[in-house]
């Protein structure tokens, strides 16, 4: 799994650039909401909340993304085990199951974690808007 380091690196260090970036020029948006605040002497700003970010499913959803990452380790490595170590993995020589193992192994981790990622964000926004909108129900006509 040496294959994983350089892209990971390079997302890290992305990462982190972009939000000394994005750090600053959020610092710059806020002076200048300021300086007009000041402008508008007589508008209520009662009603609004300043410190909320409007996302309050984040846990929620990296919950469930990171539920199905693990499964699709788990899958992944249950798939690499049965067809390295399966019944017809017997019937071919050591060196095709080998080279099978090397070049199909990192195939297979990718697409279930990707597979059960994908399936943990659409569990993550069912149940976002099941969440927010508990009064739609379902009726089923016979």
């Amino acid at each position: 799994m040496d294959w994983i380091t350089p892209p990971l690196v390079c997302a890290i260090i992305f990462g982190c650039i972009y939000k000394v970036i994005e750090l600053f020029v959020r610092k710059r948006e806020r002076l200048m909401i300021i300086s007009k605040l000041t402008e508008i002497s007589n508008v209520d700003f009662k009603g609004i909340n300043i410190y909320s970010s409007g996302n309050k499913f984040t846990a929620l959803r990296v919950g469930w993304l990171l539920l199905g990452v693990g499964c699709g380790f788990l899958l992944g490595f249950l798939i690499n085990m049965m067809a390295t170590y399966g019944k017809y993995a017997y019937d071919l020589d050591s060196d095709s199951v080998w080279q099978y193992h090397r070049v199909v192994s990192g195939i297979v981790y990718i697409a279930c974690i990707c597979i059960c990622g994908g399936i943990g964000l659409l569990l993550s926004y069912k149940a976002e808007h099941k969440a927010e909108h508990p009064e739609e129900k379902k009726e089923v006509e016979f």
